[in-house]
């Protein structure tokens, strides 16, 4: 197997603290830690809360949409884990990036770190919106990577800073199908006659090989969005590479990077994907329990 990158996902650590909490990435970073991943979502005056969904009360003791709060109402707010309140506050990117620069010239001991922020798209992400983020991060712009779903969003932040890390998730483009929450407005929205969850015309009728029709795809997906790494759901690489395409080797000829989210090692399916994938060459695996995943994987 060749050497992969694992991703921290919600700097979790195992699970031991709740998703994206400021006690999870400060573990992480005493690990040593090299990806670590939170999420990102906009506050009403400029900062963003380290959250996931779009409402307070999904994780917190909160109530209302996260983006009609403020820093300082977040930050009063209590993370909720596994239906319990805990003492951990919710952070906010300000103070993630007061904890990363810490770590943005490391001694020859410890290896860089990357944070990878992925920035949510639960309201609309106005340039106003992305200008803040790429001021809050620009102090340690070398040690994050901006990731989102939202690739018009990717598409302006590459021009209000060039030098900002990127990174794009397709998934509301091209996806496998899976159950989905009832009364869930998602995309894609429809399943196309090659069996992928896709809202593309060309799916709507076979006029080839799923191979060759995933290789267009694809192809129209990097001219639309061509990031340094791409963070495609693991599932829907060994899909694609079980009807003949590689992904993978896609982006490696287009000098970007493949990551596979979300797998872990406790879940005995989860972990034969991950060694499919790293044997196909995956560069990064996101997974809640990286330093069992690294055992696993050897």
């Amino acid at each position: 197997m060749s050497k992969v990158i694992l991703i921290h996902h919600a700097a979790r650590r195992g699970r031991r603290h709740p998703p994206s909490s400021l006690s999870g990435l400060r573990d992480c970073l005493a690990a040593g830690a090299q990806c670590i991943e939170v999420d990102l979502t906009p506050l009403a005056d400029g900062d963003f809360a380290l959250l996931h969904d779009a409402r307070l009360e999904a994780a917190t003791n909160g109530v209302g949409p996260v983006a009609a709060a403020t820093a300082e109402q977040v930050q009063a707010l209590r993370h909720r884990r596994r239906g319990r309140l805990t003492d951990e506050p919710v952070g906010l990117l300000s103070q993630v990036v007061e904890i990363i620069a810490g770590y943005a010239d490391p001694p020859a001991s410890r290896q860089p770190v990357e944070l990878q922020l992925d920035l949510k798209p639960h309201v609309a992400l106005t340039d106003a919106v992305l200008a803040n983020l790429a001021c809050l991060v620009a102090p340690v712009r070398g040690q994050v990577r901006v990731s989102s779903v939202d690739d018009r969003a990717l598409r302006r932040l590459a021009a209000l800073d060039p030098a900002l890390p990127l990174g794009f998730d397709p998934m509301r483009y091209l996806d496998v199908d899976l159950a989905r929450k009832p009364g869930a407005v998602e995309s894609p929205a429809c399943v196309g006659d090659y069996g992928y969850r896709d809202d593309h015309p060309l799916a709507a009728d076979q006029w080839g090989r799923p191979a060759d029709y995933l290789a267009l795809r694809a192809d129209g997906l990097w001219k639309q969005m061509p990031a340094a790494v791409w963070y495609v759901r693991g599932l829907l690489l060994a899909r694609m590479l079980a009807d003949g395409f590689d992904w993978i080797a896609f982006l490696h000829s287009r000098g970007a990077q493949a990551a596979a989210w979300t797998l872990d090692p406790d879940q005995p399916h989860q972990l034969h994907l991950a060694r499919l994938l790293v044997a196909a060459g995956v560069d990064r695996i996101t997974t809640n329990d990286a330093p069992a995943m690294a055992v696993a994987l050897a």
